[in-house]
C-alpha cells in the first residue's frame, strides 16, 4: 500500500472527526445542537496523548426517515483554515429484533484558507452503521466511513465502534473509537506510525454532547 502524503493523512483524520453524525435519524421536526472533541491517539505528540479536534453543530429532522446535519470544524480556524461539513442521514433500515437499525450517510466536506488565496476544496464522505438498542434509550453502533480526495483517486476507509446514552431528558453523550484509514500504510510521514495499527491507519477516540433544542 502507497504511504499516504500529509495533506492526505490530515484529510481524513478531519473526515473522521465529526464523532456526533447521527447514529440514527432523529424524529420529524426535531432539532439538537451537537459538539465533539477528541482525535488520533499520539502519546508522544501531544500533552494529552489525543490530537485534539473541535467541531460544533446541528441536525434537522426532516421526515421520520431523513435527518439533514452540518458542523463547524472550529479547531481549524487557529491555523488560518476554514472548515464546515453538510449532509443528510438516511434509515435504511428499522430495528427489528437482533437485526440491526442501519443508517447511511453522506457529506460533503469544504475546507478553504482563511487567506487572499483560499484554493477551496471539497471531499465526498460516505458513511454506514448497524446499531443496536441497550436498555430504552441508549445504543451500541459500529459501521465505516469511506473519504474520497478526488484529486489522485484516493479512498480512505475508517472503520468505527461507539456507544450512546443518554446524561439527561435533554442530553446524550456519544464516545468513539475509529481505526482512521485502515487501508492506508501510515508508518511515516506526519505521525510516523505513533497511532498505526501493524503500520496502517491511525486509531483515535472522540467523544460528542447531543443537546436536545
Amino acid at each position: 500500500m502507497a504511504r499516504v502524503s500529509t495533506l492526505a493523512l490530515i484529510v481524513l483524520i478531519i473526515a473522521s472527526c465529526s464523532s456526533v453524525q447521527p447514529v440514527r435519524v432523529l424524529e420529524k421536526d426535531t432539532y439538537v445542537a451537537t459538539g465533539s472533541m477528541g482525535g488520533a491517539f499520539i502519546p508522544e505528540k501531544s500533552p494529552a496523548g489525543i490530537l485534539p479536534y473541535l467541531t460544533v453543530g446541528g441536525a434537522h429532522g426532516v421526515t421520520e426517515d431523513l435527518t439533514m446535519h452540518g458542523h463547524i470544524h472550529a479547531l481549524l480556524a487557529a491555523f488560518g483554515v476554514a472548515g464546515i461539513d453538510y449532509g443528510a442521514s438516511y434509515r435504511a433500515l428499522r430495528q427489528d429484533g437482533a437485526v440491526p437499525e442501519v443508517t447511511v450517510s453522506g457529506q460533503l466536506l469544504m475546507f478553504a484558507k482563511l487567506s487572499s488565496e483560499p484554493n477551496p476544496r471539497v471531499y465526498p464522505n460516505l458513511s454506514a452503521n448497524a446499531s443496536w438498542k441497550v436498555g430504552e434509550q441508549s445504543l451500541v453502533y459500529t459501521g465505516s466511513h469511506a473519504t474520497i480526495q478526488f484529486s489522485n483517486g484516493d479512498v480512505f476507509v475508517s472503520p468505527f465502534v461507539g456507544y450512546q446514552f443518554p446524561v439527561s431528558k435533554t442530553f446524550d453523550l456519544q464516545i468513539e473509537g475509529i481505526w482512521q484509514a485502515a487501508n492506508r500504510n501510515t508508518s511515516a510521514g506526519v505521525f510516523e506510525g505513533l497511532s498505526s495499527i501493524n503500520g496502517v491507519g491511525s486509531y483515535g477516540f472522540y467523544i460528542g454532547g447531543i443537546y436536545k433544542l
